[in-house]
């Protein structure tokens, strides 16, 4: 790496200076091992509309090992889409069965305000850390069905991850000033509307910005470290609804250093969700 490239205060690095550790081992298809990985957002069960070969907490585990991944923090697929309960005892199962490996988030129903709290403790007493919240269920999430939910990550001091596709951020900008103890996780960065991310984490200090999307236009990751959220960015992959390996080549050959690749990776999920190696 150049000399110009390992002091670039932004993180950048030019293409042909990129030839570092984690350029190489996805150029060789071998595992990250030489510091620990975390998946800020992956999926356990099977969706209504496709076939996910294997849902389970053991083929997520075999595919996770051949890239590298240490932990992964799950959500059911049921869970965010009507199965609350039975996909929150998918994800209980995990975590109780695989501690070292999975991290859980809890979803809750939004169209039955009352069961909120409980579902929260009855889960966060089953092992799981986070919550999950999903548009998909119909409600802004400044709604007041959904108010339990934030009071619990709040009192908690917990991360609570949202599916955002940019027009959401409109809704979630007022939660984040009125629950500051709890970390907003604000799923698919750049899906649309990318400067509202930008311009939502850096006011927040409770925001954190989460990388999995589908399209991966070139420069996206690049851009929120030219913004200067090198900090409070979290590499996920969405699996099972995208390849891990697919969503992690973004980061390990992207036009980064090796220091800002690692804090994706590891070092800013390790500090969200209080993991100690």
């Amino acid at each position: 790496m150049t000399d110009a490239a390992a002091t670039n205060p932004s993180g950048a690095v030019n293409a042909n200076a990129n030839a570092d550790r984690y350029v190489e081992a996805c150029r060789a298809g071998k595992p990250i091992d030489w510091h620990p990985v975390i998946d800020a957002h992956a999926h356990l069960g099977q969706n209504h509309n496709f076939l996910i070969l294997d849902s389970s907490a053991e083929g997520m585990i075999r595919a996770k090992d051949r890239i590298g991944i240490d932990r992964t923090a799950v959500s059911s697929i049921p869970g965010t889409i009507g199965g609350w309960s039975k996909g929150n005892d998918v994800v209980i199962d995990a975590v109780q069965r695989f501690p070292d490996r999975f991290i859980g988030y809890i979803t809750v129903n939004g169209f039955d305000p009352g069961s909120v709290l409980a579902e929260c403790e009855r889960c966060w007493a089953g092992g799981c850390r986070a919550l999950k919240l999903h548009t998909a269920q119909g409600f802004h999430y400044d709604r007041p069905e959904l108010a339990p939910a934030f009071e619990f990550a709040n009192d908690k001091r917990c991360p609570i991850l949202l599916h955002v596709w940019g027009w959401e951020l409109d809704h979630i900008e007022p939660l984040l000033g009125r629950y500051p103890h709890a970390d907003f996780i604000l799923a698919h960065a750049g899906s649309d509307m990318k400067e509202r991310y930008a311009e939502v984490g850096n006011a927040y200090p409770n925001a954190w910005l989460e990388t999995c999307f589908s399209k991966c236009p070139k420069g996206m990751i690049e851009y929120f470290i030219s913004e200067g959220l090198e900090d409070c960015t979290l590499w996920g992959s969405d699996a099972d609804f995208y390849a891990a390996s697919h969503q992690v080549g973004r980061v390990l050959m992207g036009e980064m250093t090796p220091a800002v690749k690692k804090k994706l990776l590891y070092d800013n999920a390790a500090k969200l969700f209080g993991v100690d190696r």
